[in-house]
């Protein structure tokens, strides 16, 4: 914005007659090198996946025990994927980047009320450690696969104490924004 500010103030004392001329007509062209692509959350051999609209989905993950979540069991996990549509042959890379309020690095915190207490969400690849999960809000981003952008890519949410030992029961209510870049 500064430099077409700047542009502007200089073609006014170079060309003084087009300051104060009262009609400026402006063509421009530009060559648009590829489209963006339509990224949905779905269902993937676990919990539904509803779409709210705006693009907002929510994913429910069954009551599961506090024991559950401190030994990193299955029914404290769900899985769901991206799919991308719509994608622009001359587009070559996806990037995706997570961004939410964490807690202790990589786990997003809890936001419902009096809910429980010590417990945070993480996102990784499906069939990887906890220790994979991605780390929100910094410049970590991982690029789609081939096979990725021509199916989907495979993802599991997990619940897990953000604190050995301190992990407590309740509601657990978390928000997480996948942020994706093209080239």
């Amino acid at each position: 914005m500064k430099r077409i500010i700047i542009t502007s103030a200089l073609i006014g004392l170079v060309f003084p007659m087009v300051s104060t001329a009262t009609n400026l007509d402006v063509d421009f062209t530009a060559t648009v090198l590829a489209t963006t692509c339509t990224i949905a959350i779905e269902q993937d051999d676990g919990p539904v996946v509803t779409n709210g609209g705006n693009d907002e989905y929510s994913l429910i993950i069954p009551d599961v025990g506090l024991d559950k979540v401190v030994t990193g069991a299955p029914s404290a996990e769900a899985n769901f994927k991206l799919v991308a549509t719509g994608c622009s042959n001359e587009l070559s890379k996806i990037y995706t980047r997570l961004t939410g309020t964490t807690i202790s690095g990589k786990l997003i915190v809890n936001e419902a009320n009096a809910g429980a207490a010590g417990i945070g969400m993480g996102i990784k690849r499906r069939g990887t450690a906890d220790s994979t999960f991605f780390s929100p809000n910094n410049t970590d981003r991982f690029e789609w696969s081939n096979d990725e952008k021509s199916h989907c890519v495979p993802l599991t949410v997990a619940l897990r104490e953000t604190t050995v030992g301190s992990g407590r029961t309740g509601t657990f209510q978390a928000k997480a924004t996948f942020n994706f870049t093209y080239e």
